[in-house]
């Protein structure tokens, strides 16, 4: 018995070394905690120059309540010092859905809101931190950086006249408009510009409707034979135009006939991927 006993004793003894050095099994660290942050989302709505920012958070770290979300925002630049924009999880301001752990914030894409909006020239990525802070003194943060991808076309100006008076006899002259478009992805990626004209007296649009296109081509391209050119005066400057013909009065053709009143010309711009621009009404007088 005695021999048994030093055995059990000595297996004893082997046990609860392997227990204090090596812990029991599936035993933690506290001291370990994963990051609470996830699922981190960027849109940038062009048409409403409007910026989207979300991540997801958890609620508490260690019975801790979650006290902020902050969005540290560097645009294109990461050198310069951030804005610092607060998310939220109570429906307001972007946020969606409230208490779904989702914090977000839409901020309009302005000088006004922010010290680093994003601008008519930019490409590339953009540059975002978020930071959780939580009760206990706890800080988890993310970077992250998102492609702008595609930017949409932009109408700088237009020159249009805002009265028009027709020839008395039946000749035609020409009136030349002009728009200024600026892309951001280069003046490749234009597809095409132009209007469309809306007689507001006829509640109707003219040419069917159809697009009349503007040209950056320098007056180098024939458009219509024998010799009628656009009325562009350089190529490839960005400036887009097109000699509209103004029919007199005297005219008896009605395909030759300009029609008189106030007309709506509804300009925009399209590029290589679809996209349009926001449109620029022009209302001009005809007499």
């Amino acid at each position: 018995m005695s021999f048994i006993y030093k055995i059990l004793k000595h297996l004893s003894i082997i046990c609860i070394s392997i227990i204090f050095f090596y812990g029991c099994s599936g035993s933690n660290d506290n001291n370990e905690i994963d990051s609470p942050l996830g699922n981190l989302q960027f849109t940038y709505l062009q048409d409403d120059r409007i910026l989207y920012f979300a991540i997801e958070v958890l609620s508490s770290i260690n019975r801790s309540p979650l006290e902020s979300t902050i969005l540290y925002w560097y645009g294109t630049d990461t050198t310069v010092s951030p804005d610092n924009l607060l998310l939220n999880d109570d429906g307001q301001s972007g946020d969606i859905i409230s208490g779904d752990n989702l914090y977000s914030l839409k901020v309009l894409n302005d000088t006004i809101y922010l010290a680093n909006p994003i601008s008519l020239d930019d490409t590339g990525k953009v540059h975002i931190k978020f930071q959780a802070n939580y009760g206990n003194g706890a800080s988890f943060a993310l970077q992250d950086s998102f492609f702008l991808g595609n930017i949409i076309p932009q109408l700088q100006y237009i020159i249009a006249p805002d009265t028009i008076v027709r020839p008395s006899n039946n000749s035609v002259i020409f009136k030349v408009v002009k728009a200024k478009v600026h892309d951001a992805n280069g003046l490749d990626d234009v597809r095409r510009v132009g209007f469309v004209s809306y007689h507001v007296e006829g509640d109707s649009f003219l040419n069917k409707g159809n697009l009349i296109n503007l040209y950056d081509d320098g007056s180098e391209v024939i458009i219509y034979e024998p010799n009628f050119t656009s009325g562009d005066s350089i190529a490839n400057d960005a400036i887009y135009s097109f000699r509209v013909p103004i029919f007199g009065s005297g005219n008896v053709d009605p395909s030759l006939q300009t029609k008189t009143g106030t007309f709506n010309w509804i300009f925009d711009a399209m590029d290589m991927s679809n996209t349009y621009s926001d449109t620029v009404i022009h209302t001009v007088v005809v007499e």
